[in-house]
């Protein structure tokens, strides 16, 4: 075998080797990014889960996006009376219904969801996602149940998106109590005042009730 003939063959050996470690980097890059994407995804709605909503608030951020808490009212009697399969029916289809927001929904957990939205309106966007949610679920037997939502809205500021959420569920809690169905975060009437003080003028101008929505 020449010199020549042997180097060859050693260079080719050494692309395939190449070729190959290239190859097993793409399998293993792809498998971690569709873990990745299983792991943010809650498995029950399509949804994004928390892990999900955290990345794809550090895609939107810049965009300084609302973040909107969503809790269901009656649930619970859905899912004692006709049972998990009904209640989890129930939970996809409101699933679906974030799904029209304009953003990113998630659900958190239970009969919890979130969203971050983009719409230059998000009280309004709110008032007809509750609208939206209150329309009857119609089950396999073929009765139809309804539930109803309790939104938080809250302006994200520099505190980040777990302030943001703290401050949309407290007015979420606030919605439900007083039955408004829909409240805007307020740091003088809710638990705390995490929020950015300086979008709290657009809440003004989004809402016809300052800080609060009536149904």
């Amino acid at each position: 075998m020449t010199d020549h003939l042997l180097s060859g063959l050693i260079l080719v050996a050494a692309l395939a080797v190449t070729c190959w470690d290239r190859y097993l980097l793409h399998v293993a890059r792809y498998e971690l990014a569709a873990l990745q994407r299983v792991t943010a995804r809650d498995p029950l709605t399509g949804l994004a889960n928390r892990t999900g909503l955290a990345q794809a608030w550090q895609q939107l951020a810049s965009a300084r996006p609302w973040v909107v808490v969503v809790d269901l009212d009656g649930f619970k009697p859905v899912n004692d009376t006709h049972g998990h399969a009904a209640g989890d029916l129930v939970l996809t289809a409101v699933a679906h219904r974030l799904r029209t927001v304009n953003g990113v929904p998630a659900r958190l957990g239970g009969d919890e969801f979130a969203a971050l939205v983009l719409d230059p309106d998000p009280a309004d966007a709110a008032r007809r996602l509750a609208a939206a949610i209150a329309t009857p679920v119609r089950l396999p037997s073929g009765v139809a149940v309804s539930v109803t939502a309790s939104i938080g809205l809250a302006a994200t500021g520099p505190a980040g998106l777990p302030a943001a959420l703290a401050d949309a569920d407290a007015a979420m809690y606030r919605a439900k109590t007083t039955r408004s169905g829909v409240a805007v975060f307020d740091p003088h009437r809710d638990d705390h005042a995490t929020a950015d003080p300086r979008p709290l003028v657009r809440v003004r101008d989004l809402t016809p009730a300052a800080t609060e929505v009536s149904r």
